[in-house]
Order: structure tokens, then sequence, then C-alpha cells
């Protein structure tokens, strides 16, 4: 049975962020796992492909990145719940990257999921992802086949330590002598403390809006001066060029083999912000010609083009 306070939680979210159905796969009942998420999110879009790949449906709650959404008190207590459950504390550095392990979990970003059977929380895309393919209809685990964990877990840590915040804060908020490229992080320190100021009343909020503020202020004092941002974009090419050797050791047409495990889906993801971001050229008109193949192999995959390629609205700067 739901605590009482954790089941009004809930109810306020759902209803402050409503919900549409999205089917996925075989028709069948109504689903009962609630996606709370952001149509540009790189995280998210990670969850969208896996639950596309284990055909589950989803109920799709949309959150506005840039409206703040993802900061509201109703979705930050349910973020704060599936913290602690998962026994992960909050967040307090950010190091570029999407790891949990590494930075912390943070109260204010998407995806979470909900299930509405037993008002489970579950946040990080990992998390999540492992679960989703827990409970995949098909074959249980049949994205990270057992013979297989160690090589896709290698890869997934690097991928979690892509630097996409900080590309996509440099492709697309303009920076000026007034608004310099740290403006986009030190923004959300702002509304961190103004969040703070809001609900003192509420100590779990304060310390969700507080343990948000320093990860954002660590971002905005390291993650974008000229420096911090060469380097970011020379460990992606670094990371792209190592993939291609990987490519071609494989005995198939993706990383391990003929089917497409969970990495692929992460990678795919992946690839597809560096061409949003202006990194096509790594792969296009270069030696990298197995990460080319790849890329258009993984654009071809139903559960990509659900997540981001055909999905409104998930890529940025294109309309």
């Amino acid at each position: 049975m739901l605590e009482a306070a954790h089941s009004r939680n809930l109810a306020e979210l759902s209803a402050r962020f409503p919900g549409v159905v999205v089917s996925v796969g075989r028709a069948g009942p109504r689903p009962h796992l609630h996606l709370y998420h952001a149509l540009t999110s790189i995280c998210a879009q990670k969850v969208r492909a896996t639950f596309a790949a284990t055909d589950q449906s989803y109920i799709s709650h949309p959150l506005e990145l840039f409206r703040g959404d993802s900061y509201d008190p109703a979705y930050v207590r349910v973020r704060v719940h599936g913290c602690e459950s998962a026994g992960l504390k909050l967040v307090d550095d950010h190091t570029g990257g999407t790891s949990v392990s590494a930075n912390g979990c943070d109260a204010c970003v998407v995806p979470t999921v909900v299930d509405e059977l037993t008002g489970e929380v579950i946040v990080d895309s990992h998390h999540i992802c492992r679960e989703l393919d827990r409970r995949n209809p098909n074959a249980s685990g049949a994205l990270v086949p057992q013979e297989l964990r160690d090589a896709i877990e290698a890869e997934l840590a690097i991928i979690d330590e892509m630097p996409n915040y900080q590309l996509l804060a440099a492709t697309f908020v303009k920076s000026s002598s007034e608004a310099p490229n740290n403006e986009f992080a030190a923004s959300k320190v702002r509304r961190c403390e103004a969040l703070v100021a809001a609900h003192e009343d509420d100590p779990a909020l304060v310390s969700a809006y507080l343990s948000k503020q320093r990860k954002e202020r660590a971002a905005a004092e390291k993650l974008f001066d000229d420096q911090a941002l060469a380097e970011a974009h020379a460990r992606t090419v670094s990371a792209f060029e190592w993939l291609d050797s990987r490519l071609r050791k494989s005995t198939g047409v993706y990383l391990f083999g003929s089917g497409a495990t969970r990495a692929d889906l992460f990678w795919g993801v992946e690839v597809v912000r560096g061409e949003d971001v202006g990194l096509a050229e790594v792969w296009t008109g270069t030696q990298l010609t197995r990460l080319a193949e790849y890329f258009r192999l993984l654009c071809e995959l139903p559960a990509l083009r659900h997540a981001v390629l055909e999905c409104p609205g998930a890529r940025f700067g294109r309309h």
C-alpha cells in the first residue's frame, strides 16, 4: 500500500502534467508505466528508444525544459522519492556527462518513470532502461545478453561521459560579452536561488534545489571556458574515432554482431545528437567509413525513429 504522502505527490504530478498513451508494438491493455520526459533530452531519448525496442507502450507526460517544468515542485518531490528509493545521493557536481555515479542524482532533470500499479519511481536512464529490458515481453534481458554484459556496460560507461551539455550549450545558446558561454548554467543557478526562497518551509524541496544549484554552479565555473569547450569537442571526436575502431572488429553490422543491443541504441542517440551539434563531418568524408555505415544503419532502426528521428520536436536545429 502506498504511503499517503507519496500517493498525493503522484496524483499532483499527474494532474500537473497530464499524459497520453503512446502505443508501441503489439496492441495490449492500457499501459501502467508513466514516462515524464522532454523531447530534446538525450537521456529521455534513450529511454523512449528502449520502450520501443522492447515493444512496451507507455503514458507520455512531456515536460518543457526551457520553461522550467523539471523544476516544478510536483515533479521534484517525486524525483526525490525516486533518488532516495534507489539509494542515490543528490547531485553535487557536474562533469559534463550524465553519469549518476559520477555526479549524483539530480532531482530537477528528466526522464522519470512511474509505475502506477506499485507507485515505484525509477530515475536515471540506465536504471530505467535496465528495468524496461528486464520487463521485455519478447525476451527478458534481450538488449543486454549475459555473455555481452561486461562489454556492453563498458560502452555505456563511455557514453555516460560524453560532454553533451557543453556541446549543446555551445552550439545553440547565444553568447556575447553580456551572455557568456556559461550563461545557460548560470541561469539555472539563479532559478534555484529563487526556488529555494519560494519554498523555504519545505526542507525536501530546499535540499533538492540547493543540490541542483551546486551542480549548475560547478558547471558554470568549469565547463564553459574556451579551453573546456575545446577539450569537450576533442573528447567527442576521440570517442567517435574509437567507436569506429571497435566497429571494425565486430563480426556483424552492429557493435556486437548482427543484433542491436542497448549499446547500439545509446550510441545511436549519441551520433544523431552529434549530427545536430555539427559533428557529422567527423564521419562523413573521412576515414571513419565504418562509423558512417553504422550511422546510416542506426537511422533505420524503428526504435531510434520512434525516439528521435520521427519524433516531432526531438532534434535541435531541425524544424
